[in-house]
């Protein structure tokens, strides 16, 4: 299976260079208007089923308001207090469809270059939503930190980003500091709660000007677990909707399995 450039998915040679002293890989068109309708609908439908009449206890750690569905085996992050979704995560056990968009070649193949493994496996998935007027900032952040103690090894996960709308500074595209993976683990926030400590220190990082991803819908952009990025507010009238498969070697353990510990320790 090709994209519209003709490739299959593997890396080249430039672009493994740019990995290497970027952090990050930007592939425009690599998934076309059809394909891309087809995903959204599945998005949308995944985000109906989950939240339709859903009312449950939220709380507020770091910059997000979460809602965890143990039941189901999800997270959901809100925008504030409003009933607006701004995340999901995980959720390819509650969609066939997206699962098997997950083990696309145009993911899979860039990411067998990535982690250096020949069959990488998923690790979580996010659904990000920015809608019109309400999509909230995501604060300057690495995913290592997220990661440790929910992957067996968070330096072997890395992550491909499909954006399913256009994606500009006045929507909330990506913002992310080139080369920052190269620093390792960034300090983090020592103030605010036990979550919100996995967030960058921006006072420790004055000087760091994060630099805009714009995008057209379809592009993917890839990178591993201490590129420093972030994204503003949506303040336009127009969705900025991103799908985000995380992926690791083969044989390990899904983040799924870290919701359904929690579930059991709390019955």
């Amino acid at each position: 299976m090709t994209d519209r450039n003709g490739n299959l998915g593997r890396l080249s040679e430039a672009e493994q260079a740019r990995l290497a002293s970027d952090g990050f890989v930007v592939r425009e068109g690599v998934f076309d208007r059809q394909e891309l309708a087809r995903i959204t609908s599945a998005c949308e439908t995944l985000v109906d089923n989950l939240v339709r009449n859903r009312k449950a206890e939220r709380f507020k750690v770091g910059s997000y308001v979460f809602d965890p569905d143990l039941t189901q085996g999800v997270m959901i992050k809100w925008e504030g207090d409003s009933d607006v979704v701004h995340g999901i995560e995980p959720f390819a056990h509650l969609s066939p469809e997206l699962e098997a968009w997950a083990y696309d070649p145009r993911f899979v193949e860039s990411m067998k270059d990535v982690l250096g493994y020949s069959e990488p496996t998923l690790f979580t998935e996010k659904l990000n939503l920015k809608r019109p007027h309400h999509g909230g900032a995501n604060p300057l952040h690495q995913d290592y930190p997220y990661w440790v103690g929910v992957a067996e090894d968070a330096h072997d996960v890395a992550t491909s980003m499909l954006f399913l709308d256009d994606s500009t500074l006045e929507n909330g595209c990506l913002q992310v500091v080139p080369g920052s993976h190269h620093q390792g683990p960034w300090r983090t926030r020592t103030d605010g709660d036990r979550f919100a400590h996995n967030e960058i220190d921006a006072g420790a990082y004055e000087d760091v000007t994060p630099v805009p991803v714009e995008v057209a819908a379809g592009a993917v952009v890839t990178f591993g677990p201490l590129l420093a990025h972030q994204s503003a507010p949506n303040l336009s009238g127009r969705e900025r909707r991103a799908l985000l498969f995380s992926y690791q070697p083969p044989g390990r353990r899904h983040s799924l399995e870290s919701l359904r510990k929690l579930r059991i320790e709390q019955k």
